[in-house]
């Protein structure tokens, strides 16, 4: 469930940002020690240095201290943004100059976007990946100190892996494929036509399409092999994956409601009354879905089998929400102690081939993917382990936590990070006891 996420309300017409716990939608005792603007959009949480990020209804960049509760305004006039893989901020102003946000400084990019652009993410390497309007469009790489990388592309509805990258650019004659780095390489689906939307799985090894179809399309992201499709009750209008790949929510062409996919079955779990927006719905944690219903805010539980209603809030589902993976002050002792037992757990089944060390200290991984696919984790820590890492292979205690593949272990977060540097990819820093020898 919801028990180490904390949910955030934003008042669409500004005042105190408050926190919930995302089951029984109770407030916590945390809230922002100043009131916040109107809101014009949620930007999203850097855990890492405890801030929430959004922009009020002038385009000024402001931010929530989680520690304090202070409010701040930090940059003026921004048109766009997004939130990266490493948690800073990729801004874009009326003149298309860029700026990335990290540790709480601005850092300025050497030259602008040639055009406005139309979609903005976030990689590795502290690389921007921007699509421009046109005509004609471009797909733009750059970072603060080079100058940016362009290449013409067609117009169309375009997705992103969490890394950044590879680039999904949907056109009426074919779904095409774009890398970021290296060598920059395009692949093209010409079998795919007239695709409206399309999504990555959270770890990247799939993506997920919509056409006229009662239907969600599947495909292997290396092979582009296609894989058995979702069914619907009906076609699709869009769609979204939930961040720990198991929840595929679809919202239908007519009508105020939701289809629940459940990814690991491959099947509808439900439908619910909802509506949709750029924030909602969501799931929170594992299995609390939250949905707009009216003027209500509904959570479920989705591992009841229908998805159980849990609570509502009323008059309250007009403000921006959001789900962070923190708990506030009250929550922590029963927050530690449920990851101290899931962690105990999940150490007992860790497959590696990874160094021992001292009994009873701790030590640091680098979590490197997620993913429900037991077999493109294990293809993933084979090519890691290729390139010298030491790789391990955390199993799922329950069906949605996914299998994880980790580098490690370190005895030291300096040197978990110094071996980060090398990988090439994005990665969070897990903590573990150490394995009995």
């Amino acid at each position: 469930m919801g028990n180490q996420v904390t949910l955030f309300r934003f008042p669409r017409g500004g005042g105190r940002v408050q926190a919930y716990h995302p089951d029984s939608l109770t407030l916590t005792h945390w809230s922002s020690q100043q009131p916040i603007p109107a809101v014009r959009r949620i930007l999203g949480a850097d855990i890492d240095e405890r801030i929430l990020w959004a922009l009020d209804a002038q385009g000024n960049l402001f931010s929530v201290d989680l520690e304090s509760g202070g409010v701040r305004t930090v940059l003026p006039g921004v048109t766009a943004g997004v939130l990266g893989p490493d948690g800073s901020l990729y801004l874009a102003d009326a003149q298309h100059r860029i700026v990335r946000v990290v540790r709480r400084q601005p850092v300025r990019f050497h030259d602008p976007l040639p055009a406005a652009p139309r979609a903005l993410f976030g990689a590795v390497s502290d690389q921007l990946v921007a699509l421009t309007e046109g005509p004609p469009s471009r797909l733009i790489t750059a970072n603060a100190e080079q100058a940016l990388h362009s290449t013409p592309i067609p117009p169309g509805e375009a997705a992103a892996t969490a890394w950044g990258d590879l680039v999904a650019v949907a056109t009426d004659s074919a779904l095409l494929l774009y890398e970021t780095g290296g060598q920059r390489s395009q692949r093209s689906l010409s079998s795919v036509r007239n695709t409206r939307r399309v999504a990555f799985s959270p770890s990247g090894h799939r993506f997920y399409l919509i056409q006229d179809r009662p239907e969600i399309r599947v495909f292997d992201r290396f092979s582009l092999a296609e894989l058995p499709a979702l069914r619907l009750p009906g076609p699709p209008r869009e769609f979204r994956v939930d961040a720990s790949g198991r929840w595929l929510l679809a919202r239908p062409l007519a009508g105020d409601s939701v289809w629940i996919v459940d990814l690991a079955t491959k099947a509808l779990a439900a439908t619910v009354a909802g509506g949709w927006s750029t924030d909602l719905p969501l799931v929170a944690g594992a299995a609390t879905l939250l949905v707009r219903e009216d003027d209500l805010l509904v959570t479920f539980d989705l591992r009841r089998t229908p998805p159980q209603r849990i609570a509502r809030l009323p008059s309250v589902a007009a403000d921006f929400w959001l789900a962070a993976a923190w708990v506030p002050p009250e929550r922590v002792p029963a927050a530690v102690a449920a990851a101290e037992s899931a962690t105990v757990a999940q150490d007992s089944a860790l497959r590696a081939d990874s160094v021992r060390v001292a009994v009873d200290s701790t030590v640091i991984y680098l979590q490197v993917s997620r993913t429900q696919n037991a077999e493109w984790a294990d293809a993933l820590a084979k090519q890691l382990k290729t390139d010298g890492f030491p790789v391990s292979i955390l199993p799922p205690k329950e069906p949605e936590d996914g299998y994880r593949v980790l580098v490690g272990p370190y005895l030291t977060r300096e040197a978990a990070e110094s071996t980060g540097k090398q990988l090439g990819r994005a990665y969070f820093l897990l903590h573990l006891p150490a394995r009995h020898p």
